[in-house]
């Protein structure tokens, strides 16, 4: 996702952040939007419009496996591949369609490429059913 070189706040407090994202279309966003489950664009829709709080998903294993693995992902795509990954967790604002946003899981030094580290589980993974699943997120991030 290109980035205007315009520095985004911070927003640190969670009623920030909260906040915040209501006011852009993320990659998990587009994934519900792109998708089939009409229970949870509804939700999105009405999250947007802060007539409901945002989901709790501490509580979803899958949701907190891809968050604890992203580390040793980036480590092992790093240690095998030789390339290194920076700006970690940066928020990056597509530079002509503000309400496009991303927060990255790096980005690949030597080219610029975007790094995203999904999960999925072993005994299920497939690429056609990994591309179904992230596609739409990571056109968003790439895009």
């Amino acid at each position: 996702m290109p980035n205007s070189g315009r520095t985004e706040p911070n927003f640190g407090s969670k009623i920030h952040i909260r906040t915040a994202r209501r006011s852009f279309i993320g990659g998990s966003d587009a994934r519900i939007i792109m998708g089939d489950d009409e229970a949870a664009l509804l939700r999105l829709w009405k999250e947007k419009r802060g007539e409901v709080e945002p989901e709790d998903l501490s509580g979803d294993l899958l949701v907190q496996l891809g968050t604890v693995t992203e580390h040793l992902n980036r480590h092992w795509y790093e240690k095998n591949t030789g390339q290194v990954v920076t700006e970690v967790q940066r928020q990056v604002f597509h530079a002509v369609h503000r309400w496009m946003a991303a927060t990255l899981d790096g980005r690949v030094e030597a080219t610029g490429a975007v790094f995203e580290a999904k999960f999925m589980l072993p005994w299920n993974f497939s690429e056609e059913g990994a591309a179904e699943k992230h596609m739409a997120s990571c056109s968003t991030i790439c895009g």
